[in-house]
């Protein structure tokens, strides 16, 4: 008797132990929130058009700003950020160079400060444009499981292609027409 007893608990035990690691290993459930900031750049403004919110940057060539914003962790389990992840979506205008560190309660949020380059402003025409809408992060939950979260940002960042004089490296056949 006394042994079927511990098989029984020995079961549950395991049964406990693998629904954890279940649960631990899901991917974080992480959203970005304001209040939003911008530094490195002379200018910045935000506005509406239909359902999105659009953040403005002033182009500077070889130039970069932080864009400060809040990660909010949804889930259950401690997270913590480790940077972004090596592939980035693709932007002409910017790069995204880093995103400092950062560990994350569960159901808390914390600031975070994402780092984006500004150049190649002689491959677009003047006036295109570039936005940055998302980030990939490098996250470990509960100290233990890592992977990768695709996080949407509070704005869009956008910025345009400025005029040939305040693009030092653009030439007569650097930029396409229009």
């Amino acid at each position: 008797m006394l042994r079927k007893v511990l098989v029984v608990l020995g079961l549950l035990a395991v049964l406990l132990v693998a629904g954890g690691i279940a649960v631990a290993r899901g991917t974080p459930s992480l959203s970005a929130t304001g209040p939003t900031s911008v530094a490195g750049t002379d200018a910045s403004a935000v506005f509406e058009v239909a359902d999105r919110t659009i953040r403005q940057v002033r182009y500077v060539d070889q130039g970069t700003f932080r864009y400060s914003f809040r990660i909010a962790n949804e889930g259950r389990l401690p997270v913590e950020v480790l940077g972004l992840a090596d592939d980035q979506p693709d932007t002409r205008l910017f790069t995204i160079t880093d995103l400092g560190p950062g560990s994350i309660p569960a159901g808390e949020s914390r600031e975070f400060t994402l780092s984006v380059a500004m150049s190649n402003c002689e491959t677009l025409s003047a006036r295109a444009g570039s936005y940055v809408t998302r980030v990939v992060l490098r996250v470990k939950t509960a100290g233990v499981f890592e992977d990768t979260v695709d996080l949407r940002l509070p704005e869009e960042v956008h910025t345009g292609s400025p005029r040939e004089a305040f693009c030092p490296n653009s030439t007569a056949t650097s930029r396409p027409p229009g």
